[in-house]
């Protein structure tokens, strides 16, 4: 698979080990990042910073339908997805002040993320895809 298709396809499947080796460096590429702009330019960081994961979104759900796919599932799982993005981009937004006391909604977005992120952590990072061909192609090896 081509690195095009693997980052902006949202068809076929990919096994456990690229589903972890594109989410370690995802995470490397943002903590790298934040740590940039934190250092060049701090007070835009609440700007610059959700640029930078909207930049990233569509590779990360193209590699995690994939890997939907190599257990067998539909691209609708990602909507386990959309706490866990909403929570990325407005982390860098929330105003420490508020931050120490969360509103409800902010508490709301957390909780449902952290749910989510478990389940596409254990499905998608633990568990093994289904053996042979299913119906998004054949088994990645």
């Amino acid at each position: 698979m081509s690195i095009k298709s693997l980052l902006f396809s949202f068809q076929g499947r990919v096994n456990r080990k690229t589903f972890w080796i594109w989410n370690v460096l995802y995470y490397l590429a943002i903590m790298v990042c934040s740590q940039g702009i934190n250092f060049l330019y701090p007070s835009l960081v609440h700007v610059l910073l959700p640029i930078i994961l909207l930049g990233l979104l569509i590779p990360d759900l193209a590699i995690t339908a994939k890997r939907w796919h190599d257990r067998n599932k539909s691209t609708w799982w990602l909507l386990l997805n959309i706490p866990l993005v909403i929570g990325r981009l407005s982390l860098p937004t929330f105003d420490p002040a508020v931050a120490a006391q969360p509103s409800l909604l902010q508490s709301l977005i957390s909780i449902s993320a952290l749910g989510c992120g478990l389940w596409v952590l254990v499905e998608c990072g633990f568990m093994k895809g289904s053996e042979g061909e299913n119906r998004f192609g054949s088994e990645p090896k």
